[in-house]
Protein backbone atom coordinates (compact mmCIF):
# COMPACT_ATOMS: atom_id res chain seq x y z
CA UNK A 1 0.00 0.00 0.00
CA UNK A 2 1.52 3.15 -1.35
CA UNK A 3 1.98 5.94 1.95
CA UNK A 4 -0.15 8.94 1.68
CA UNK A 5 1.69 12.33 0.87
CA UNK A 6 1.23 14.52 3.91
CA UNK A 7 0.05 18.57 2.73
CA UNK A 8 3.12 19.90 3.11
CA UNK A 9 4.72 17.17 0.61
CA UNK A 10 1.94 18.13 -1.68
CA UNK A 11 2.49 21.78 -1.17
CA UNK A 12 6.20 21.74 -2.12
CA UNK A 13 5.37 19.63 -5.19
CA UNK A 14 2.79 22.23 -6.48
CA UNK A 15 5.51 24.72 -5.46
CA UNK A 16 8.51 23.07 -7.44
CA UNK A 17 5.76 22.76 -10.32
CA UNK A 18 4.27 26.31 -10.21
CA UNK A 19 7.51 28.03 -10.10
CA UNK A 20 8.87 26.17 -13.09
CA UNK A 21 5.63 26.47 -14.84
CA UNK A 22 5.75 30.70 -14.28
CA UNK A 23 9.49 30.71 -14.81
CA UNK A 24 9.72 28.95 -17.97
CA UNK A 25 6.46 30.16 -19.69
CA UNK A 26 8.43 33.80 -19.03
CA UNK A 27 11.43 32.34 -20.82
CA UNK A 28 12.47 32.93 -24.36
CA UNK A 29 13.62 30.59 -26.49
CA UNK A 30 17.23 30.76 -25.33
CA UNK A 31 15.58 29.97 -21.96
CA UNK A 32 15.93 33.27 -20.54
CA UNK A 33 13.69 35.63 -18.86
CA UNK A 34 13.50 38.90 -17.34
CA UNK A 35 12.14 39.84 -13.77
CA UNK A 36 9.01 41.65 -13.87
CA UNK A 37 10.16 44.45 -11.50
CA UNK A 38 13.51 45.64 -12.68
CA UNK A 39 14.29 44.09 -16.35
CA UNK A 40 17.33 41.68 -15.37
CA UNK A 41 17.31 38.85 -17.75
CA UNK A 42 19.23 35.45 -16.43
CA UNK A 43 18.34 32.20 -17.23
CA UNK A 44 15.18 30.83 -16.09
CA UNK A 45 16.27 28.26 -13.62
CA UNK A 46 18.56 31.23 -11.53
CA UNK A 47 15.30 33.15 -11.55
CA UNK A 48 12.62 32.87 -8.98
CA UNK A 49 8.79 32.94 -9.19
CA UNK A 50 7.69 35.87 -7.15
CA UNK A 51 4.10 36.76 -5.82
CA UNK A 52 3.01 40.35 -6.38
CA UNK A 53 0.11 39.65 -3.37
CA UNK A 54 2.64 37.89 -0.89
CA UNK A 55 1.40 34.48 0.17
CA UNK A 56 1.58 36.00 3.95
CA UNK A 57 -1.09 37.66 3.30
CA UNK A 58 -3.50 34.95 2.33
CA UNK A 59 -3.22 31.77 0.65
CA UNK A 60 -6.70 32.36 -1.75
CA UNK A 61 -4.46 33.86 -4.57
CA UNK A 62 -1.00 32.19 -3.16
CA UNK A 63 -1.42 29.76 -6.73
CA UNK A 64 -3.04 32.17 -9.00
CA UNK A 65 -1.10 32.08 -11.77
CA UNK A 66 -1.86 35.86 -12.31
CA UNK A 67 -0.06 36.61 -9.30
CA UNK A 68 2.89 34.90 -10.20
CA UNK A 69 5.73 35.94 -12.26
CA UNK A 70 9.46 35.82 -12.80
CA UNK A 71 11.52 37.61 -10.47
CA UNK A 72 14.89 38.14 -9.85
CA UNK A 73 16.87 36.97 -6.60
CA UNK A 74 17.20 40.93 -5.37
CA UNK A 75 14.00 41.74 -6.05
CA UNK A 76 12.06 38.99 -4.82
CA UNK A 77 14.28 38.31 -1.97
CA UNK A 78 16.27 41.54 -1.38
CA UNK A 79 13.35 43.75 -2.27
CA UNK A 80 10.92 41.71 -0.55
CA UNK A 81 8.82 41.49 -4.00
CA UNK A 82 9.78 44.68 -5.39
CA UNK A 83 6.12 45.85 -4.97
CA UNK A 84 6.50 49.37 -6.30
CA UNK A 85 7.92 48.17 -9.69
CA UNK A 86 5.22 44.89 -9.03
CA UNK A 87 2.29 47.11 -9.11
CA UNK A 88 3.02 49.07 -12.81
CA UNK A 89 3.75 45.99 -14.08
CA UNK A 90 0.55 44.24 -12.98
CA UNK A 91 -1.79 47.48 -14.17
CA UNK A 92 -0.09 47.32 -17.62
CA UNK A 93 -0.59 43.20 -17.86
CA UNK A 94 -4.19 42.89 -16.60
CA UNK A 95 -5.75 46.23 -15.95
CA UNK A 96 -7.10 47.25 -12.69
CA UNK A 97 -9.84 44.93 -12.57
CA UNK A 98 -7.67 41.65 -11.95
CA UNK A 99 -4.97 43.73 -9.60
CA UNK A 100 -8.70 44.96 -8.00
CA UNK A 101 -9.97 41.09 -7.73
CA UNK A 102 -6.75 40.04 -6.36
CA UNK A 103 -6.54 42.59 -3.45
CA UNK A 104 -9.78 41.47 -2.66
CA UNK A 105 -8.95 37.31 -2.96
CA UNK A 106 -5.80 38.53 -0.37
CA UNK A 107 -8.45 39.27 2.53
CA UNK A 108 -9.98 35.58 2.08
CA UNK A 109 -8.38 32.42 3.50
CA UNK A 110 -9.15 29.07 1.91
CA UNK A 111 -8.61 25.75 3.46
CA UNK A 112 -7.21 23.46 0.15
CA UNK A 113 -7.46 19.78 1.20
CA UNK A 114 -5.44 17.03 -0.28
CA UNK A 115 -7.78 16.51 -2.95
CA UNK A 116 -7.49 19.44 -3.79
CA UNK A 117 -3.38 19.50 -3.77
CA UNK A 118 -3.22 16.70 -6.18
CA UNK A 119 -6.13 17.72 -8.39
CA UNK A 120 -3.94 21.28 -9.11
CA UNK A 121 -0.53 19.27 -9.07
CA UNK A 122 -2.60 16.96 -12.30
CA UNK A 123 -3.47 20.45 -13.57
CA UNK A 124 -0.56 22.17 -13.83
CA UNK A 125 1.84 19.22 -14.59
CA UNK A 126 -0.56 19.05 -18.00
CA UNK A 127 -0.58 22.57 -18.03
CA UNK A 128 3.35 22.67 -18.38
CA UNK A 129 3.16 19.34 -20.64
CA UNK A 130 0.80 21.78 -22.94
CA UNK A 131 3.52 25.01 -22.44
CA UNK A 132 6.82 22.57 -23.37
CA UNK A 133 4.89 21.62 -27.02
CA UNK A 134 3.95 25.21 -27.79
CA UNK A 135 7.98 26.33 -27.13
CA UNK A 136 8.30 23.61 -30.11
CA UNK A 137 5.99 25.66 -32.15
CA UNK A 138 7.61 28.34 -34.13
CA UNK A 139 4.54 30.76 -34.57
CA UNK A 140 4.91 30.20 -30.78
CA UNK A 141 7.62 32.63 -30.25
CA UNK A 142 6.72 34.83 -33.45
CA UNK A 143 4.12 35.97 -30.22
CA UNK A 144 6.43 36.04 -27.71
CA UNK A 145 8.69 38.26 -29.71
CA UNK A 146 5.94 40.89 -30.23
CA UNK A 147 5.29 40.78 -26.44
CA UNK A 148 9.28 40.78 -25.79
CA UNK A 149 9.60 44.10 -28.01
CA UNK A 150 6.56 46.10 -25.62
CA UNK A 151 8.09 45.05 -22.55
CA UNK A 152 11.70 46.10 -23.66
CA UNK A 153 9.80 49.76 -24.87
CA UNK A 154 8.34 49.76 -21.43
CA UNK A 155 11.68 48.97 -19.67
CA UNK A 156 13.37 51.58 -21.72
CA UNK A 157 10.53 53.82 -21.09
CA UNK A 158 10.70 53.38 -17.41
CA UNK A 159 14.44 54.28 -17.08
CA UNK A 160 14.49 57.12 -18.88
CA UNK A 161 12.29 58.21 -16.40
CA UNK A 162 13.70 56.96 -13.41
CA UNK A 163 17.39 58.36 -14.52
CA UNK A 164 18.31 60.24 -11.75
Amino acid sequence: MAKTKTITSLRNKLWKLTSLYVRLRGSDFDDNCSCVTCGHTRHYKEMQAGHFIPKAQGNATAWDLRNIHPQCYRCNINLGGNGAEYFPFMLKTYGSEVVDELRQLSNTSRKISRVQYEEMIEHLQEKLQELIKQRENPTYWQDIEAQENELREHWTHWALQNIS
